[in-house]
C-alpha cells in the first residue's frame, strides 16, 4: 500500500455543496493512488437513515460533501473503481447508505476488518489512532444530528479527523498485516462484507413493525394483538415526525404496556417511560384506544404468526448440526494456534455457521459458502472435512 508523504493535519479542508464542485473535486482525488473515505448519516434522528456527508482524504487534501446539497453520483466511479484504494474504518453500514445512493465501494481496505484479524480488542476509529499511533481525535460530535445546517468550525474539524489519519493508520496495520500473511483473509472478509451491505441496500424490510420488534418471539399470546396496534401507532407517529420510532416510544415501554394493559391516562402514567417526553405524552390517548383495540382484536393474522414461529430442526438433526459446529471451532482454535493468528482469519464466523448446517459436505460444496474465499478452501479444505469427520471425543 503506498504510504502518506504529509502530514495530514496540514491538509487544506474543503466543503463542497455543488455538483461542479463535486465533480472536480472528484476529478483531483481520483489522481491519488489511496482515498480515505468516511460517511455520516441522520440515523439517530431521522425515520430512514440517509447520507449527510461524505468525507475523502488524499495525501493532498481534505474533501468534506454535503449530501444534502448535492446529489453523490460525481462519486460513483471514483469509489467504485478498481485504480483507486479506499481505506475505510468499519465498512458495512457506509457501504450501505452509499448503495441506496445509487454508489458502491470497490477496492476497500477496512482497517477494522484488519485490526480485528490482527486480534486487536478495543477496533473503534479513536481507540486505534491511540494505540497505534498515539493520536487522539474528538469524539464530542459522535451522536451529532449532521442533518443540521450550517456546519460550523467545530464540526467541520471533527470530520476532518475521521479521515485525515486513515492513511497513516492503515500503513501501520498493513505493515504487520504483511508481516503475518493474512492479507487474503482481509481482503476476503472486507469484500464479505461489501457484498452483504449491498444486498441489505437491495432488499426492504416488509414485515409488520411489531414483527420487527427485538422479543417478539417470546411475548405472551394475548398480548400480540395489542403490540401490534401500538407498534403500527408507533410507526405513524415516527414517521410524521421524521424520527426514528424508538424516539417515540421505546420497544420496552411497549412491551410493558401490552403486558399491563392501562384503560385509563393514570393508568398509563403508573408505567415508566409510557408518558415521559412531549412525543410519547402527545400519543397517550391514541395508546389507550390502540391498547382497546388490541384486547378486541380476535387474534392477530395467520401471516404474521407465521413470521413468528422459528423453524425447529428434529432433536437427531440438530444435535448432528452442534456436533459439527464443535468440532469446527475446535480445529478452528487449534489451527490458529499453531499459526500464531487470530481464529477469524482461519475461518471466520459466519464461514463456521454456514459450513455446520451442510450434511456431509464436498471440497466442492466449501467453495459455496459466502466469504470463505479460495484460497482458504484450497488450503484448508481437507482439513476442514476431516475435522467435520473426527470423532467428537478426540481433537481434530
Amino acid at each position: 500500500m503506498p504510504t502518506s508523504k504529509t502530514d495530514p493535519s496540514t491538509h487544506p479542508v474543503s466543503l463542497v455543496t455543488t455538483e461542479p464542485e463535486l465533480v472536480a473535486a472528484a476529478k483531483r482525488l481520483g489522481q491519488a493512488p489511496t482515498v480515505a473515505f468516511d460517511l455520516e448519516s441522520n440515523g439517530l434522528f431521522a425515520y430512514r437513515a440517509t447520507a449527510c456527508l461524505v468525507q475523502l482524504s488524499s495525501a493532498d487534501e481534505i474533501v468534506i460533501v454535503d449530501a444534502m446539497a448535492t446529489p453523490l453520483a460525481p462519486l460513483a466511479d471514483l469509489l467504485g473503481s478498481d485504480r483507486t484504494v479506499k481505506i475505510v474504518h468499519d465498512v458495512a453500514f457506509d457501504a450501505r447508505i452509499l448503495a441506496e445512493n445509487g454508489v458502491h465501494l470497490a477496492n476497500v481496505r477496512d482497517t477494522s476488518v484488519a485490526a480485528r484479524m490482527l486480534g486487536r480488542t478495543a477496533t473503534g476509529l479513536a481507540s486505534l489512532l491511540s494505540s497505534e499511533l498515539g493520536i487522539s481525535i474528538d469524539k464530542a460530535l459522535q451522536q451529532h444530528d449532521w442533518g443540521k445546517r450550517p456546519l460550523d468550525a467545530h464540526a467541520l474539524a471533527y470530520l476532518s479527523g475521521d479521515v485525515q489519519h486513515l492513511q497513516s493508520l492503515a500503513d501501520k496495520l498493513w505493515a504487520e498485516v504483511n508481516e503475518r500473511n493474512i492479507g487474503d483473509a482481509i481482503d476476503e472478509e472486507t469484500r464479505y462484507r461489501l457484498s452483504q451491505a449491498i444486498d441489505a441496500a437491495k432488499t426492504e424490510d416488509i414485515r409488520p413493525p411489531y414483527i420487527r420488534l427485538k422479543g417478539i418471539d417470546r411475548a405472551a399470546q394475548g398480548d400480540l394483538p395489542i403490540l401490534k396496534r401500538l407498534a403500527d401507532l408507533r410507526e405513524a407517529r415516527a414517521k410524521e415526525l421524521d424520527v426514528p420510532p424508538y424516539k417515540v416510544l421505546g420497544p420496552d415501554i411497549l412491551f410493558a404496556i401490552a403486558q399491563r394493559r392501562p384503560k385509563t391516562m393514570d393508568d398509563l402514567a403508573r408505567i415508566r417511560g409510557a408518558t415521559a417526553g412531549h412525543r410519547a405524552r402527545s400519543i397517550a390517548r391514541d395508546v389507550l384506544r390502540a391498547v382497546a383495540s388490541g384486547i378486541a382484536d380476535a387474534g392477530i393474522p395467520e401471516e404474521d404468526r407465521a413470521m413468528l414461529q422459528r423453524p425447529r430442526l428434529p432433536s437427531a438433526i440438530a444435535k448432528a448440526r452442534r456436533a459439527r459446529e464443535q468440532r469446527l471451532t475446535r480445529w478452528r482454535k487449534i489451527e490458529a494456534k499453531q499459526r500464531g493468528i487470530d481464529e477469524q482469519v482461519v475461518l471466520p464466523g459466519h464461514c463456521l455457521q454456514d459450513i455446520a448446517d451442510l450434511d456431509e459436505p464436498s471440497v466442492d460444496d466449501l467453495y459455496t459458502i459466502a466469504g470463505i474465499g479460495r484460497f482458504r478452501v484450497e488450503r484448508d479444505g481437507a482439513a476442514i472435512l476431516a475435522a467435520l469427520n473426527a470423532p467428537d471425543e478426540a481433537s481434530p
